[in-house]
């Protein structure tokens, strides 16, 4: 048996306690309503990606790599100017599945994305999730679902499939409608 640092350690036992806490705790419990899911199920956002939202998000992330912040850099590279981060890009396939499909309780337990196509400042972008499949545990569910990210000209930009742990304190999974 491999032996864990004490960081694996504690982000193991952090995600335990967490996890624990959804489970048992009745009051966290009440201030959710049982949200029915189906295979099939859609949702989507939109957001235009500003200037301010790249200096926020390198203010957050260190991230300040010059194809993203530095004109004369971009200009030399790839696509001749700057483009927001593929990672911040893709969020929005997260804050889709937890905002609105599956929704509020859902915890992400990974994500295979593929980033297409640059998105620029001032850009728009729509972020679609569809559920794809569950698979049922005595507890909780685990998703399957598959994400795109297009922009206002409906050039697709990013892809994602990702699985969500969804509880069955918070969620109840049908039948998709025939």
């Amino acid at each position: 048996m491999q032996k864990l640092n004490k960081n694996e350690q504690s982000h193991q036992l952090m995600w335990l306690f967490f996890f624990a806490f959804l489970c048992y705790n009745e009051r966290m419990t009440e201030a959710f309503q049982k949200r029915i899911c189906r295979v099939g199920d859609r949702a989507a956002i939109e957001k235009t990606f500003t200037q301010e939202d790249i200096d926020q998000f390198v203010r957050l992330t260190l991230d300040d790599n010059g194809m993203h912040t530095d004109e004369e850099l971009a200009r030399k590279g790839l696509f001749r100017r700057p483009v927001v981060h593929g990672v911040l890009v893709g969020s929005l396939i997260s804050s889709v599945m937890g905002t609105k499909l599956p929704g509020n309780g859902t915890v992400l337990q990974g994500q295979d994305i593929k980033y297409l196509a640059p998105v620029y400042p001032g850009e728009t972008v729509t972020a679609e999730v569809v559920l794809t499949e569950v698979e049922e545990f005595p507890h909780y569910y685990i998703a399957t679902l598959e994400g795109k990210c297009t922009n206002q000209d409906g050039v697709l930009v990013a892809t994602a499939v990702s699985k969500e742990l969804m509880l069955k304190r918070f969620f109840e999974v049908e039948e998709a409608e025939a």
